[in-house]
């Protein structure tokens, strides 16, 4: 059967073999390493450091309105907004038209009208600074100081803020996706850190804690190491010169397309699969009097991992059809800007996030904040890649019948 042939040919190959290497020791280095006991119970005596017990998101309009506002005048004063369109990073500077309106909308805000903002010159962002004994201390900005009317209610400045967003070009820090996360964290007590401790430590809750942090530890190199095994596999039928018995063979290009599509995917997850019962083990073995889910563990792995899969697939095998290296390097170019441009560990989940990262046991009320983007976004990437594969296959058919050939660069004069 083709299919079966298919998943021998990838299972035996150095780049599969590799891949497993990588996968497993990356989980044990890493999952395997920081899960080495039970999760302690806050105590109330750590208040030796500030802000001990990490933050927490409030939807407190008291906190939300006054950073959110804050941060808007000193973007506007530097001149330039950053967003992250499609989770790519962007420097976004308005026109003329635009500023004007980001002002108007300053103005309702704050009550700084556009004349103060256009002549202030005294701005300066702020600095941590260590004088000759070493000692640091936080320089506060120099800007613009603001009351919010009285009238402005927080229904209007959320509107307000979707409107700058929109001005921006979206995926700003005043989006609906962001706003929260940037602008209403505030210092855990002692009493939230054990409220949020006493929920975690219930059953379900604990379980799907450790499923997401195992999510997000494999889904870091999932989204770039696959491409190798992928275009290792397509290189054999080139170095074996087996495309032009393949082009003569009557097996339809849905088909070969298709089946060897799926068997990279099958082929591909096995590695996670493993590091799924390891760390579904880890887990029971930390906390054996619990009575967890263990199904938990799976379906985070298929929710989460199976469409990073899917999609770095489906790409490699659109390009690598065309070119192996230009396939490696357009997947490792959109794997660095997704997993290292942002640098957010936790609270950032856009809409289209290649490499979703939860590096937290805990903080499920961040988590499930962006659920609607969660959900969306791994839809967003399932389809993507079937219709990436579909694709593939039209590609392949025009091929086989000699209407296009493959990119071959001819740098010759």
């Amino acid at each position: 059967m083709l299919f079966f042939k298919e998943c021998k040919k990838i299972i035996f190959s150095i780049a599969f073999l590799i891949y497993c290497a990588v996968m497993i020791l990356f989980y044990f280095t890493q999952f395997h390493n920081d899960c080495s006991g039970p999760i302690d119970k806050p105590h109330q005596d750590n208040m030796i450091n500030y802000n001990p017990y990490g933050s927490i998101i409030k939807e407190d309009p008291e906190i939300v309105m006054p950073n959110a506002i804050e941060g808007l005048i000193n973007e506007y004063l530097r001149g330039n907004f950053k967003a992250y369109p499609f989770g790519f990073y962007k420097s976004v500077r308005l026109k003329e038209k635009q500023k004007n309106q980001v002002a108007e909308i300053i103005f309702e805000l704050s009550g700084i009208t556009p004349e103060e903002l256009n002549s202030f010159e005294d701005y300066e962002e702020g600095c941590y600074l260590v004088d000759e004994n070493g000692q640091v201390t936080y320089q506060e900005a120099k800007t613009l100081e603001f009351d919010i009317p009285e009238n402005l209610s927080y229904e209007r400045f959320r509107e307000l803020m979707r409107e700058v967003d929109k001005i921006i070009g979206g995926g700003s820090d005043y989006c609906d996706e962001f706003i929260l996360g940037n602008f209403s964290l505030v210092p855990k007590t002692y009493e939230d850190a054990l409220a949020e401790y006493e929920e975690f430590m219930q059953e379900d809750n604990l379980i799907k804690g450790y499923a997401r942090l195992h999510c997000d530890y494999m889904g870091i190199f999932l989204s770039i190491l696959p491409i190798f095994v992928v275009v290792s596999f397509l290189n054999q039928d080139k170095k074996s010169r087996m495309q032009d018995l393949i082009y003569s063979r009557p097996i339809s290009s849905v088909k070969l397309i298709f089946t060897r599509y799926f068997a990279l995917v099958i082929c591909l997850l096995l590695p996670i699969i493993l590091t799924t019962f390891l760390a579904d083990a880890r887990v029971n073995n930390i906390y054996p009097d619990k009575n967890l889910n263990h199904f938990v563990m799976y379906q985070y792995m298929l929710g989460w991992l199976l469409p990073n899969i899917m999609i770095v697939s489906a790409v490699g095998m659109l390009i690598a059809n065309y070119s192996g290296l230009l396939a490696i390097f357009a997947q490792g170019a959109w794997w660095f800007h997704s997993a290292l441009a942002t640098g957010n560990l936790t609270g950032s989940i856009g809409k289209f996030t290649l490499v979703m990262r939860h590096n937290n046991l805990m903080e499920q009320d961040v988590f499930y904040a962006q659920w609607n983007n969660i959900i969306f976004n791994r839809i967003f990437f399932t389809v993507l890649a079937i219709v990436i594969i579909i694709f593939t296959v039209f590609i392949y058919e025009l091929k086989r019948k000699g209407v296009i050939h493959g990119f071959q660069p001819n740098f010759k004069k």
